[in-house]
Formats: structure tokens, sequence, C-alpha cells
């Protein structure tokens, strides 16, 4: 019922959540959810009727969380203890919301995008795609796309938001403000400017990166300028490691072991934390489904190295000062030292080392063509 309380919690949800679903029927709600494979879910139930919709859901990796909304918060504490997805019982709205920001948030901290570990032909194109988006972008950063590319951005985001009052708002500040002195204020400090952008490096969207090069091209000039001036004053102490947590599905994991001492490229940007035990709780907060598992990046970073994509403490351009991040520019290439499996570890550790190396080169087909031809229209204005 569009009761004022009602209403007003949904304004709530808006706030915090970039696409918000509402359904009348569970039937609808189940499909929906069975149809939205890309991304991680976070449900909200009424717990008097919504009984069928966990036990349908709770199992699909692209349910991250249930919380449930009932008066008879006992009953259902007792009943639904064996499934882990239902983080939270509660009769207190607010309690929800909080408890469901602490998980949004975790999630956000964790690594996002693909392991390209391809080496000559692949069956998986969108895997092809990615990893020439990978070897190419960087031919954008030097093209001038201040005034088509930031008025596509700007148009890219509204017309996702459309029904979203206060991201609109928040889209029109953006608009005024987003250049190469605050782009990485704007990633680190808005989720919903930075949770698509993930999103599509995530789900291979490249219509929606290729509309958005404008931020990912201020992100990467500010990224290099900062890059510069922590490199130096890295000096007295050169060698240092970050960490960050991600859940992988066991194919996904076993596949990696496989790819011990060999170059890969991770398709996303990565952000990681100096602080060991800030990036174990955050994924630990990420509940996996049966075909997941928690898994503990340790990327080693070696500031001597040239020529690697730009990287920079942005602990002072952020919101959160206590996080103590580093953030890693897409396209980075990372050499796969070890994968540790030990009961002395409560999460498996894939130690990475940041690298100038790029993968072996794939044999040219259709897919590096298509990737040239997307190419050419910028080259002609250089």
């Amino acid at each position: 019922m569009s009761t004022p309380e009602n209403v007003q919690k949904l304004n709530t949800l808006h706030s915090i959540i970039n696409s918000l679903l509402v359904f009348k029927s569970l039937v609808n709600a189940e499909q929906s959810i069975k149809e939205n494979r890309n991304q991680k879910i976070f449900i909200i139930v009424d717990g008097d009727v919504g009984l069928p919709l966990i036990l349908s859901t709770h199992t699909r990796s692209q349910t991250a969380a249930i919380y449930v909304y009932s008066q008879d918060v006992q009953r259902l504490r007792l009943l639904l203890q064996p499934i882990k997805k239902v983080q939270y019982i509660t009769d207190d709205f607010d309690a929800i919301v909080k408890h469901l920001k602490k998980d949004l948030r975790a999630y956000e901290k964790t690594a996002n995008g693909s392991f390209i570990t391809k080496y000559g032909y692949s069956p998986d194109m969108l895997q092809l795609d990615h990893y020439y988006l990978m070897l190419h972008w960087s031919k954008f950063y030097n093209i001038d796309t201040s005034n088509e590319g930031k008025r596509l951005l700007f148009e890219t985001y509204t017309n996702y938001y459309k029904h979203n009052k206060r991201m609109r708002e928040i889209l029109q500040k953006f608009n005024l403000n987003i250049g190469p002195n605050t782009a990485i204020q704007w990633y680190t400090s808005e989720p919903f400017i930075s949770r698509l952008l993930n999103t599509a490096f995530q789900t291979h969207n490249f219509v929606f990166l290729n509309n958005v090069r404008y931020f990912i091209h201020c992100i990467h000039l500010q990224l290099r300028n900062e890059h510069s001036g922590f490199v130096r004053n890295q000096l007295h102490k050169p060698i240092f490691s970050i960490y960050c947590g991600r859940l992988m599905t066991t194919i996904e994991f076993k596949r990696l072991k496989m790819y011990r001492n060999k170059v890969i490229l991770i398709t996303s940007f990565l952000m990681g934390n100096l602080d060991k035990i800030k990036a174990i709780q955050y994924i630990n907060r990420c509940e996996p489904s049966g075909n997941e598992t928690r898994v503990l990046l340790k990327i080693n970073i070696d500031a001597r190295i040239r020529n690697t994509q730009p990287y920079a403490d942005i602990t002072h351009l952020s919101n959160e000062h206590n996080e103590n991040e580093i953030l890693i520019m897409f396209g980075a290439s990372f050499r796969l030292m070890d994968v540790i499996v030990s009961p002395y570890h409560t999460l498996p550790v894939c130690v990475f080392e940041l690298c100038a190396e790029r993968p072996q080169l794939m044999p040219p087909n259709a897919r590096e063509q298509r990737w040239y031809s997307l190419l050419e229209p910028f080259e002609s204005k250089k």
C-alpha cells in the first residue's frame, strides 16, 4: 500500500540503492532474481508471506543477502537460522537500512572484474573482447573528450537514474564538478557513480564503458599525477603490500591456480587496503553461495618498477580517511606468484605482484580487428 510510511521507506532505500525493484507478487520477484545473474541482489522481504521466496533464492549466486522484516522475530530466527544468506531478521526497518548500508559497503570494498588468463585463441568471446579493451584502452587516455565525452557521460548516468530524484540532484553537481582534479573524489565518495562503472567492467558492458570514457580518462589523469608524488614518498620503503577480498566461483579459483608465474590482467579498477585486517573484515561480511569461496588477494608492489599502470594512496582524496587505500588503474598487469591454501590462514590467499609486463599477445583475429575499428575514429582526431 502507498501509505506515507511506505513511501518514506522507499525513499530511504532509493537513497542508498542505485536500482530498486518492488514486487507485490512473489512469482514475479523470483523470476526477476532468477534472470538477473550479473549483479549481486539484496532482498528485503516480508517474513509473514515471503518464506517461499527466501527458500527459492537463497542458494543463487546472485543473491548477496536477505533481510526479513517481521513482527514474529523469534520464530523466524529459529526457522531461518540454517540459511546463511539471511543476514538480519527484525521488526525495525531502520535497523535493516543500517545493516544493508554496512553490507553494501563491504561488497564495494571487494575486488570486481574478471581475471584475463587466456593465452592463444579463446572460445570465450566476452573475455577476448575484454582482453583487447585492456590492451588498447590506453589509446583513449591522450584524447581530448572534454566536450562530447562529458556530455555523453552526464547523459548516460542521467538516463539510468531518471526515476531517482536524489541522484538527479547529485548528477547536476557531478556534471559541473567532474574533471581531472576531482574524478577520484567522485569515484570514492559517491557509490551511485562507482557502482555503475564497476558493474560495467564486471559484466563486459562495452557500450556503457565507451559512453563514460571521459570519467575514466579523468581518473587516469588524476591518478597519474598522484602516482609520481606517491612513488617519491615511498622510496624509503619501496616494497609494500595491499589487500582486498573477493568472492570467486570454485571453478574460477581452480582455474586461477593453474596460472602461477604467469601475467594476468584484472578487468577493473583495483582498490586495496594497506590494512590486511580491514580487508578480511569486509570480505567476511560477504556470504558466499554454494559455488563460491572467499579469497584474499595480496598484491605486492615495488615502487621502483616503472611503466606499470599508475597507482597511488588516495586516502586524502576520499571521505573515508581511516581506510589507507591504494587505487590501481584498470588495465594493470599482475604476475600470480602463489596461491596459498593452508589451515594457518582463515582464507585462501592469492599472491600477486604488480608488474609492467603484458600478457602474451593472442594471434590477430576478427575480435582484435573489431577493436581496431573502434579505435580508428579516435586515432584520426589526434
